[in-house]
């Protein structure tokens, strides 16, 4: 657990200091629309049924990792970030980290990742584990473990709603980014209510959500976040097997 929550930690200073030119570009579109400020923002998201855990506190969103002799520069610059960019960047917080909550997570609702978390193999299975939680019981992932086969190449074998399932990955000290695809497949396969969404503001991390049909309609609506369902988009590789 500590060792994801390093990385993810690692993960945010890129998140706020490095965007891509895509990224650039959405933030200027919505500065023409105008800025939002947090509180408004929190108030759309607690009306779509987003609310953080106790202990997470706007303070903590806006200080969180960083020495106090640098929290109001620090504060200065994430709120502005967040307003100028508004649901965007507060979304990605709803899926976030920290050894500073009580059970880590700053809410159940979604997962803000990066390929570049799978370090070690061993997060395949928080990851999947995470997944089971985000749908609130709809979808759940049991007797999980990582194998490897005599050729190097590591399975994660899994019951999901107690159909065993087993996929392959790639080899040992590879990400394989299809395991994230193969996630797209089950909500189908299991005729679920709900589905996996995705949403990326055009750098490299990214957020995974669940949503019925309405849900994801209501929520675009409200946000104006570009959410796809995950699966959409050629983000991730198909599985090879």
């Amino acid at each position: 657990m500590k060792k994801i929550t390093i990385l993810i930690f690692m993960g945010i200073l890129g998140f706020f200091g490095f965007k891509s030119k895509k990224s650039d570009l959405k933030s200027e579109t919505r500065m023409k629309v105008g800025l939002v400020t947090y509180e408004k923002q929190i108030e759309v998201f607690k009306s779509l049924g987003y609310e953080f855990t106790e202990g997470v506190t706007k303070e903590l969103i806006l200080t969180d990792g960083y020495a106090e002799s640098a929290w109001d520069e620090i504060r200065k610059e994430r709120l502005q970030e967040i307003e100028q960019n508004p649901f965007s960047r507060l979304y990605y917080y709803f899926g976030w980290r920290s050894p500073e909550i009580s059970g880590f997570n700053f809410s159940d609702k979604c997962i803000w990742f990066d390929l570049e978390f799978i370090d070690p193999s061993d997060q395949y299975i928080w990851f999947m584990e995470r997944m089971g939680v985000i749908t609130s019981g709809e979808i759940n992932y049991s007797d999980i473990s990582i194998q490897i086969d005599n050729d190097n190449y590591e399975w994660i074998v899994f019951k999901v709603n107690g159909i065993d399932k087993k996929w392959k990955l790639e080899k040992v000290g590879y990400i394989s980014d299809s395991f994230f695809q193969r996630f797209s497949y089950l909500p189908s396969e299991l005729k679920t209510k709900g589905k996996y969404t995705y949403y990326d503001d055009g750098g490299q991390q990214f957020v995974i959500d669940y949503a019925t049909e309405n849900e994801q309609k209501e929520f675009i609506k409200l946000t104006g976040l570009k959410r796809e369902w995950l699966g959409e988009g050629n983000h991730f590789s198909e599985p090879k097997e």
